[in-house]
């Protein structure tokens, strides 16, 4: 994988890289998707385990969250509109999994305080986490404004039999994937090995044959180039899975980077989606300095989509952000064509940012789909 706009030596040596190299000394080479996941989740190394300012314009990226309060305020009016539709439950959950610190949790629930109290009364925010800092902070954010209407666990697991909604938003492009590659009429899972001077590299090897999951993938794909390398997300399934099993009635909202199948594996997309972010940099070498980088790949939305619907979901709708929030927003923009506010200017420049297709409009996608 070729490595653009990103130098190596800029990021200080990872305290990662030398528990990685000594598990591969002692075990051989590891599947990347192991290696992404402790370099992301390692709960004392790891990248979200880190106290360092990820989001933002001082960060490494930026979010819709980070934008503004207006991403969780249309995501509030959504939720107060399919509340109603259900006549109004007495019980009313809003399941958050990979929160992060407890931002968007903030943004919904104040809207909700302010614009929706009779539904404020019945709403218990739900937010999943596995990292201890980040529980942490969302624990101080949410406290004092909304003492008692939230639950911080570390797995959607604990939640089960829910009326209400999950938002997941930006999550899925961090959960862990094979890289494969075409190589000699056949394809190959990308491991990380070690060379001469204990630097990682990708080594290219077949498929076991145990692996069934992702040899039916495999299977699937056809016409490709030498070389051409791409993705597989084996945790689309248990998601969705995990998903169902914590509702028994309820929307489930998923926001990230994604295409459909025919897009994501275009044989013109060489390199496929994976790609890795420090303060605002890309590259798509993912090896660099493990715990110290981000790193992502877009979402397959058709195949989240279809994971979805054989665990109980049907689809409501599938599509830009730019198109979906416009959608959502529709009774707030006229509200406040009626009456504006001294924050009406600041809403809408961040309604712009969200929607509009030169920034976030595009970039991102929204399925919303119902159990």
């Amino acid at each position: 994988m070729a490595t653009t706009a990103f130098i190596e030596e800029n990021i200080a040596p990872s305290a990662l890289t030398q528990k990685l190299r000594n598990r591969i000394s002692a075990n051989g080479q590891i599947p990347f998707r192991e290696f992404m996941a402790v370099a992301l989740y390692d709960p004392d190394d790891g990248y979200y385990a880190s106290d360092q300012k990820r989001v933002g314009k001082d960060g490494d990226f930026i979010t819709s969250v980070s934008t503004g309060r207006c991403f969780g305020l249309i995501l509030a009016h959504r939720l107060n509109h399919y509340w109603r539709k259900l006549d109004c439950p007495e019980n009313f959950q809003i399941i958050e999994p990979g929160a992060h610190d407890g931002s968007l949790c903030v943004d919904i629930l104040t809207e909700i305080q302010t614009s929706f109290p009779d539904f404020y009364q019945v709403v218990h925010y739900e937010l999943i986490e596995t990292t201890e800092r980040l529980r942490s902070a969302q624990t101080s954010r949410l406290t004092p404004n909304h003492t008692g209407k939230f639950g911080i666990h570390t797995s959607l697991d604990a939640i089960s039999k829910a009326t209400g909604a999950i938002i997941s938003n930006e999550l899925i492009d961090a959960l862990p994937v094979d890289l494969i590659r075409w190589e000699g009429n056949s394809w190959h899972l990308l491991m990380v090995d070690l060379d001469s001077s204990g630097n990682f590299h990708f080594a290219p090897t077949p498929i076991p044959s145990e692996n069934y999951e992702l040899l039916h993938f495999c299977s699937t794909l056809t016409n490709y180039p030498e070389g051409y390398t791409t993705e597989f997300n084996p945790g689309l399934k248990d998601f969705a899975q995990q998903a169902s099993g914590s509702l028994i009635k309820g929307l489930l909202i998923t926001i990230d980077y994604g295409h459909h199948t025919e897009d994501y594996y275009h044989p013109d997309r060489k390199e496929g989606t994976l790609q890795t972010y420090h303060h605002h940099q890309k590259s798509d070498n993912p090896l660099i300095s493990p715990g110290e980088i981000d790193i992502t790949t877009h979402v397959d939305f058709t195949r989240l989509q279809a994971a979805a619907e054989t665990a109980g979901f049907q689809l409501n709708s599938l599509g830009t952000q730019a198109s979906y929030l416009t959608h959502q927003a529709k009774d707030w923009l006229l509200g406040i064509e009626r009456q504006a506010s001294p924050e009406t200017a600041t809403l809408l420049r961040q309604f712009q940012t969200l929607t509009h297709p030169s920034m976030l409009g595009t970039r991102f996608m929204v399925l919303e789909m119902e159990k």
